[in-house]
């Protein structure tokens, strides 16, 4: 199978899922403005029991050996949250809500739907390990960062601390870090408990894809400057940035993987942060609809131009 065959198959049933999700909100068979439990079934319970099992399931040794891949992820998404954030608040002057939420899609990739086939189909099976340190590093990391800006902006007269537990006790950020410390501690799930969370978090990232074509049906797409820069930041500089970092700290094997993984298209967090905090970003929904179609052609070169290093 060709590169551009790769990703297309890839990503196909990433736009096919949203597709359903826009078309039964633009034909009323769902209710796109009163969604706030389909959002809790997605967020309380199938994402965090999908990200835990993931995580847990990872073996200890595979996940210390990928240490250095997860600091290389953890930098490049850093930075790019980082800038995407400043350059929305401080040059363009957006709401600081929709600026976390914007700097999250520009952050924060695909890895679970899109990411993991693309490895699979590139890489030996091995490589997929990455995938999880992908989701681990987004997760643990990138969320709650996301979290405590827009919890803090909740409320003049809260205290720090306040803030901090409000952002952190949440079940999206709980149950990765529970599942990386069950994995670095050697334990095995009990296949109760496996088959438990497993059979709940099996639809987690259909549903969640399905959620987000629903929100989307129900804003106006907005092709602005902050779309842009959001998509520019995701889709080309955070893959070139992975490159300066990875090339001389990784292998040459791993520092392909980890280009391969930061040039996935955005995730769908955003969108869905914005419906838990009634945040109404159609800019938010429109970078990640870009982000996606622009990957065809920018992961194509991403994979073209790594595969020269």
């Amino acid at each position: 199978m060709t590169e551009t065959a790769t990703i297309l198959a890839s990503l196909a049933p990433v736009f096919l899922v949203m597709a359903m999700g826009y078309a039964a909100g633009r034909t009323k068979e769902f209710d796109n403005h009163n969604i706030g439990s389909l959002n809790a079934l997605v967020m309380d319970f199938a994402l965090p029991a999908a990200l835990f099992t993931a995580m847990a399931q990872a073996p200890r040794q595979a996940m210390i050996g990928q240490a250095r891949l997860a600091l290389v992820l953890l930098g490049t998404m850093l930075l790019a949250f980082a800038v995407t954030y400043f350059v929305q608040v401080r040059l363009l002057g957006v709401d600081r809500r929709e600026s976390a939420l914007i700097a999250l899609t520009a952050s924060g990739p695909n890895v679970g739907s899109a990411g993991l086939p693309i490895v699979a189909a590139l890489f030996n099976k091995s490589a997929s390990i990455s995938v999880a340190v992908a989701v681990a590093v987004a997760a643990i990391v990138l969320t709650p960062l996301s979290l405590l800006l827009l919890e803090s902006c909740a409320g003049k007269s809260r205290s720090a601390m306040s803030i901090v537990t409000a952002a952190l006790a949440k079940p999206i950020v709980i149950a990765p870090l529970l599942g990386l410390l069950w994995s670095l501690a050697g334990l095995s799930l009990p296949p109760l408990l496996d088959s438990t969370l497993t059979l709940v978090g099996q639809g987690a990232s259909g549903t969640a894809l399905f959620l987000t074509g629903l929100v989307l049906s129900a804003q106006p797409i907005q092709f602005r400057a902050e779309v842009g820069l959001a998509v520019m930041t995701k889709n080309i500089l955070q893959p070139l940035m992975t490159a300066l970092l990875a090339i001389p700290l990784l292998d040459h094997t791993e520092a392909r993987v980890a280009i391969m993984l930061m040039a996935v298209p955005s995730g769908a967090f955003g969108v869905l942060f914005a419906i838990r905090y009634n945040v109404a970003s159609p800019r938010v929904g429109t970078a990640l609809i870009v982000s996606t179609i622009a990957s065809v052609a920018t992961l194509t070169t991403a994979i073209l131009l790594s595969a020269t290093l």
